[in-house]
């Protein structure tokens, strides 16, 4: 089977990515140690190390204010448990801000796969040429 992606380790990636995330910082440093073929897990090991170390540091600066607090835990555990779920479900769900960091630490600076494609734009008509006309619902030439 060739179409089947290459891995160090016999733990399917998708369970690999999301124990990542499920132990904090120690299940994302073992998985970045441990696997170096599987780009998801890697990239999912990265990025959980960096979404806990943010954790921690917004904990350790807003913890001490009651209803901000409670307010952080509960989108701390809804954000956690959907980024398990992204990397249980074999999807490579970038935070935004967070996800490039990590992408950067761990695939370098040209990393093909985080570049995203971006369309080429149309090229422009020569002195002699017409050029399309733009598309606003008007039917009829143009004057």
């Amino acid at each position: 089977m060739e179409d089947e992606k290459k891995h160090t380790t016999a733990i399917p990636p998708g369970i690999a990515a999301a124990a990542s995330y499920f132990f904090p910082f120690l299940g994302g440093l073992v998985m970045l140690a441990v696997e170096k073929e599987d780009r998801l897990v890697r990239f999912h090991a990265a990025q959980s190390i960096v979404f806990w170390v943010c954790v921690m540091i917004l904990a350790a600066l807003i913890g001490w204010i009651p209803v901000i607090n409670v307010l952080f835990s509960i989108v701390f555990i809804a954000v956690w448990i959907f980024l398990m779920y992204q990397a249980w479900t074999n999807k490579e769900f970038e935070i935004p801000y967070l996800g490039a960091i990590a992408r950067k630490q761990v695939f370098g600076e040209k990393d093909s796969a985080s570049v995203e494609e971006k369309p080429e734009p149309a090229p422009e008509a020569s002195p002699g040429e017409e050029r399309p006309a733009a598309d606003d619902g008007e039917e009829g030439p143009r004057v």
